[in-house]
């Protein structure tokens, strides 16, 4: 092919392939468009969200430069977009609402309301405060953190009505008040108990209006005036082991049941009677009234001393007779009895006893003469011996010259010192001297005695011829009654 023909045949290629390259560009240009558009609708849109993000967040930090965040509390309640004068409202409301709850013994309680002392809240810039330590342009972190503010709200209130208030509260009112009482003894039927302590509601009264006072100056809502031991209390309780010891050494004494024996004669002495004899005051010891008790024993000597007493006598023959002198008898010690009765009352003696006694007889019966003795009667110048109840011995005698009044026998009631055989007798001036075999002395010198000098016994001998004041007996009498009677054997002598 010539070369013209080939340019010929270029060229009418060209222009058979030309509309084919123009197809491909357009469709290149569509794609850089569709592209074009979708990158500057998203830089579109995310400006528009940019601004708007941008303006919220201004918007925020505007609005949170005066507001607290989200999640704020300030003294307990939430402050969560709230200003400054809002946030002093509530504190206000809350403190002008303020009420102190007075708890009192048994259960009631008394209040002391805001109101009544002028109580209010005084701003000190706290929540400016607050407000100013926040940071408005981290406010979209309170999404997600708490914030918490605490302070002590500056408050006011009149102490001259604070005072007022106080004084009118019952718990203080001492005439309703119960004061406290300790616990003690007392004696109720027939035996010593404890009597509880009275707690009372009588407060102390400086205790209680500076509690009160404190609570108020610290916005306390309540104080228990129990729990801050504002109540007088009893010095003394039931458990007190003192008050113990001392009831059961008084119920010790009153346990005391004391029987006297007097022969067939009881006197009882029980709790009843001592229990008037106990002298006892809180915290002192326990004395016992001896008056009383010398008192009590005097009576007992008065009515069982027989000795330096009439005795009321049954002679041999069933005659009464009273019979004056002597020594002999029963005698009470009333000192050491005294002490004997105290002790056996101190240890709460339970039982039967015997007085202590100075001198005693053998026996409480047969005027205190017993079934053993030697019975001399004067008048018919007779002498008896009863040894365990039987007579042994019935013989006449001769007794002191009743012409001679320093040598007449004495009646009496005595007992025999002792017994001598032989035995030589003489007066203290040596005017005579007797012997004699048996010699049984019963009343200083004069005995009984043997006198064989005599013939004659009985009858009125003794009126001009009797003895110096011996009871005169025949040998084998003497003898039997020597041989029988012993130290302390009773001897009555009667006219």
């Amino acid at each position: 092919m010539s070369t013209k023909e080939d340019r010929e045949h270029l060229i009418s290629g060209e222009e058979r392939n030309r509309p084919r390259r123009s197809g491909i560009q357009e469709g290149e240009k569509k794609k850089k468009s569709v592209g074009r558009w979708i990158r500057n609708g998203f830089l579109g849109v995310f400006g528009l969200v940019l601004l708007a993000v941008l303006g919220l967040y201004g918007a925020g930090v505007v609005y949170f430069d005066e507001h607290f965040f989200l999640h704020t509390r300030i003294n307990g309640f939430d402050a969560s977009r709230m200003d400054v004068e809002a946030v002093e409202r509530i504190i206000a409301d809350k403190i002008g609402s303020y009420r102190l709850e007075i708890e009192k013994r048994g259960g009631t309680n008394e209040t002391i309301s805001a109101d009544q002392i002028d109580y209010r809240y005084v701003s000190r810039g706290e929540a400016q405060t607050f407000l100013n330590s926040q940071n408005a342009f981290l406010w979209p972190l309170c999404f997600w953190n708490e914030y918490s503010y605490t302070f002590d709200s500056d408050v006011r209130y009149d102490d001259a009505l604070l005072t007022q208030a106080i004084g009118s509260l019952e718990c203080l009112d001492e005439e309703r008040a119960t004061p406290p009482a300790d616990a003690y003894i007392d004696y109720l039927d027939g035996s010593y108990h404890v009597i509880a302590e009275v707690e009372g509601n009588l407060l102390n009264r400086e205790k209680t209006e500076k509690l009160i006072r404190d609570a108020v100056a610290q916005a306390d809502a309540r104080v228990s005036l129990e729990e801050a031991n504002c109540y007088q209390i009893p010095e003394r309780r039931k458990n007190d082991t003192g008050l113990i010891q001392t009831c059961g050494e008084l119920n010790t004494m009153v346990s005391a049941n004391i029987v006297y024996l007097f022969g067939d004669n009881r006197e009882v002495l029980d709790g009843k009677t001592i229990h008037d004899w106990i002298i006892y005051e809180d915290g002192q010891e326990i004395e016992l009234n001896a008056d009383r008790a010398y008192e009590f024993v005097f009576q007992l000597a008065e009515k069982y001393n027989t000795a330096d007493r009439p005795r009321e006598f049954t002679t041999h023959d069933g005659r009464t007779v009273s019979v004056s002198g002597g020594y002999y008898g029963w005698v009470i010690d009333q000192e050491a009895e005294v002490a004997e009765l105290l002790q056996c009352i101190r240890t709460g003696f339970q039982g039967e006893r015997y007085a202590v006694f100075a001198q005693t007889a053998v026996s409480w019966e047969n005027s205190d003469l017993g079934d053993s003795y030697v019975e001399v009667d004067l008048s018919n110048q007779h002498v008896w011996m009863y040894l365990n109840g039987e007579e042994i011995v019935s013989t006449a005698c001769v007794s002191g010259d009743m012409m001679k009044s320093d040598q007449s026998t004495p009646a009496g009631t005595y007992t025999l010192y002792y017994k001598e055989s032989p035995a030589v007798l003489e007066d203290e001036k040596k005017t005579y001297r007797t012997k004699v075999t048996y010699w049984m002395p019963f009343n200083g010198g004069i005995g009984l005695h043997d006198a064989t000098w005599r013939g004659d016994f009985g009858g009125s001998i003794n009126q001009s011829n009797g003895s110096h004041g011996c009871i005169n007996l025949p040998l084998d009498a003497a003898r039997t009654i020597y041989e029988n009677i012993y130290e302390g054997m009773p001897i009555i002598c009667y006219y």
